[in-house]
C-alpha cells in the first residue's frame, strides 16, 4: 500500500505540472486571438511601437555612426587610435624617456591583427626662428614612408607640399609647418627656419630646415606649434638612436581596438604602455559620454510618451470588454489569471509591434551605414574645412537593436498592468449587466 502510494504521488505532481502547461497555452492561445478581435486597435497601437522601435533603432545606431566618425576624425589628426611609450611620458614629456629598440617594436606591431598603420615618432619642444622672429613650437621626427598611414597632417597641405622621402637623406633636412607658425614667423615655401632645443644629453640641439610645405587643420594650437621633419634629421639633432617618444598605431575598425590593444599589451614588454585614445584624448572621451547621456533622457521620453498611448489602449480595451470580464469571474476564472492573460495580449503586442519595427528600421540602418546621406553643399564645406566626410553614415550596432527592443516589449507589459488592475474592482453581476 505505502508503494502504491509513492509511486502515485509523482504522477499526479506531473499532470498537475502538465495542467498549469496547458493552461499557460490556452490562455497564451485566447490572448494571440483577442487581439484580432479588434484588428483597427491593434494596428494602431502595435504601429506606435513599432514607429518608437524603429526612430529608436535609427537614432541609436546614427548616434554610434557619429561617435565612430568623431573617434577617426580626431585620432586621424595626430594621437592615433593607440600609441606605445614610455610610463609617464604622457603625462609629463621628458626627452630621454623613449621606447628603445624603436624599429623592431614598430615591425612587432605591424605584424599583430587588426593593425592597419604603425608609425614611429620622436618629438622634441624648440625655439623656432627665422630672421628677427622667434616662436616655441613643437618639432615630430616622422618617418615619411609610414606617417601619411596613420595622420592625415600630410594631406592638409595649403601652400607647398609635403616632405619627400627621397630628398630627406641630401644636405638639406625639409620641414612641413603649421600655418600659423608659417604666418607668426613670417616664413613661406623655400624659407630657412632654425630650430633650437635641449638634446637627451643635456646639450644643445640645432637643426636648419627649409620650409616645403605649410598645413592648416582646422586647429589653431596646434597650427601655431607644430612642425614636422624627417625623423632621421631629428634624431642626429637631438642625440636620439634607434628611439621613438612614441610608436603611433592605427586600426582597421575602431571598434575592434579593444581587443587590439589587448593583444598589443600582450606581446609588449613590461617597460612599455600602451594607451589607447580615451587616455590620449580624455576631452574626446567625455563629450561622448556627455551626448551619450542625452540621448539615453531623449529614448526615455519617447519611450514614456509610447507607454502613456498603450495604458490608455488597455484602459479602454478593460472598458469594452468589461461583460467579458464579468463573464469569466462568475464561471470561477480568477481576476489576477484575466490579468495573466492581459499580459500575454500586451507580449503579443509588443513582439508585433517590435517585428515591424525592426524590419523597416534594419534595412534602412544597412543602407544608410552603406550609402550615406549626403548632407547639402552648405554642410558638405563646412565639415570639408574640419576634415569630415560629408555624408552622414550610420552604424549597425546591437546597441541599436536589443535595447530598444526590450525597453518598448517592457514598457508594454507594465503599461498593460496600470491598464488592467481595474479588473480586481469588477463585480461579476453588476458587469454582466453592463451594455
Amino acid at each position: 500500500m505505502t508503494e502504491a502510494v509513492a509511486t502515485n504521488a509523482p504522477r499526479r505532481s506531473s499532470r498537475k505540472g502538465a495542467g498549469r502547461g496547458s493552461a499557460f497555452v490556452l490562455l497564451a492561445s485566447i490572448a494571440r486571438r483577442n487581439l484580432g478581435r479588434n484588428w483597427r486597435r491593434t494596428s494602431l497601437t502595435a504601429g506606435g511601437i513599432g514607429f518608437a522601435v524603429a526612430l529608436l533603432a535609427f537614432l541609436i545606431s546614427a548616434q554610434v555612426g557619429s561617435y565612430a566618425a568623431m573617434i577617426d576624425n580626431a585620432t586621424a589628426l595626430l594621437s592615433g587610435h593607440l600609441q606605445v611609450q614610455y610610463p609617464g611620458y604622457h603625462d609629463e614629456a621628458h626627452i630621454e624617456d623613449t621606447v628603445t629598440a624603436s624599429s623592431a617594436v614598430a615591425e612587432r606591431l605591424r605584424a599583430q591583427k587588426g593593425v592597419s598603420a604603425v608609425a614611429e615618432r620622436v618629438v622634441a619642444f624648440v625655439l623656432a626662428s627665422a630672421g628677427e622672429r622667434s616662436f616655441a613650437g613643437q618639432v615630430v621626427g616622422v618617418d615619411l614612408a609610414s606617417e601619411p598611414g596613420v595622420s592625415n597632417i600630410p594631406n592638409m597641405v595649403v601652400e607647398g607640399r609635403y616632405l619627400r622621402a627621397d630628398e630627406a637623406a641630401g644636405d638639406v633636412v625639409e620641414a612641413y609647418a603649421g600655418a600659423g607658425l608659417a604666418r607668426n614667423l613670417g616664413v613661406a615655401v623655400g624659407d630657412e627656419i632654425v630650430l633650437l632645443g635641449t638634446d637627451s644629453t643635456g646639450g644643445v640641439a640645432a637643426l636648419v630646415t627649409k620650409l616645403v610645405g605649410v598645413f592648416s587643420s582646422g586647429q589653431a594650437d596646434l597650427d601655431r606649434f607644430l612642425i614636422q621633419v624627417p625623423i632621421h634629421a631629428v634624431r642626429d639633432a637631438f642625440s636620439i638612436g634607434d628611439e621613438s617618444h612614441m610608436i603611433v598605431v592605427r586600426t582597421h575598425d575602431v571598434t575592434e581596438l579593444p581587443a587590439v590593444a589587448d593583444e598589443i599589451r600582450r606581446v609588449m614588454s613590461e617597460d612599455l604602455v600602451v594607451l589607447e585614445w580615451q587616455q590620449l584624448m580624455p576631452e574626446l572621451q567625455q563629450a561622448i559620454e556627455l551626448d551619450r547621456v542625452s540621448g539615453r533622457f531623449f529614448y526615455a521620453i519617447l519611450a514614456i510618451i509610447v507607454g502613456f498611448s498603450i495604458v490608455n489602449t488597455f484602459v479602454m480595451l478593460v472598458f469594452e470588454r468589461t461583460r467579458e470580464f464579468g463573464m469569466l469571474l462568475a464561471v470561477g476564472m480568477r481576476p489576477w489569471s484575466i490579468i495573466g492573460m492581459l499580459q500575454l495580449e500586451a507580449i503579443w503586442l509588443a513582439l508585433l509591434g517590435v517585428g515591424v519595427g525592426l524590419a523597416v528600421s534594419i534595412p534602412v540602418i544597412l543602407w544608410v551605414a552603406s550609402v550615406g546621406i549626403p548632407l547639402g553643399d552648405d554642410a558638405g564645406a563646412a565639415l570639408a574645412s574640419f576634415h569630415m566626410p560629408d555624408r552622414f553614415y550610420t552604424a549597425f550596432h546591437i546597441d541599436a537593436i536589443v535595447p530598444p527592443s526590450v525597453s518598448m516589449i517592457l514598457a508594454t507589459m507594465f503599461a498593460a498592468i496600470i491598464g488592467s488592475v481595474r479588473v480586481l474592482r469588477v463585480r461579476p453581476v453588476e458587469a454582466m449587466r453592463a451594455a
